[in-house]
Order: C-alpha cells, then sequence, then structure tokens
C-alpha cells in the first residue's frame, strides 16, 4: 500500500465516521420528538470542512509525487 493510499484511507475514515454519529444523532433525535435540524446542520457542516480540508491534503502530496 502506498503512502498515498494511507492518508486517503485515513481522511475517508475522518470524513465519514464523524458525520455518520451526527446523522445518526439527528435521527434519534427525530425519534425522541426534539428538535433534530441543528444535528443535521452540524453534521453537514463537518462533511464540507473535513471533506475540502481532505480534498487539500491529498492534492499536496499529489504535488509532491
Amino acid at each position: 500500500m502506498t503512502k498515498e493510499t494511507t492518508v486517503a484511507r485515513a481522511l475517508l475514515v475522518l470524513v465519514f465516521a464523524p458525520a455518520g454519529g451526527l446523522f445518526g444523532k439527528a435521527v434519534a433525535e427525530a425519534a425522541a420528538g426534539q428538535a433534530w435540524w441543528p444535528w443535521l446542520v452540524v453534521a453537514l457542516v463537518w462533511l464540507v470542512l473535513s471533506g475540502t480540508v481532505s480534498v487539500a491534503v491529498f492534492n499536496r502530496l499529489d504535488q509532491h509525487r
């Protein structure tokens, strides 16, 4: 496995695992009849920000090749 592949897999986990937990929290709040939309907003913000950072890191590694 190359260094780029290892970094890409780690970034994939760091982006989607927390977002999945936040989406799950939104579903749990909706099932409990409470406000669920703040958790959904946080999950979407997390996906956008961490996705942007991971693309920047991956592009930076790609430039050094």
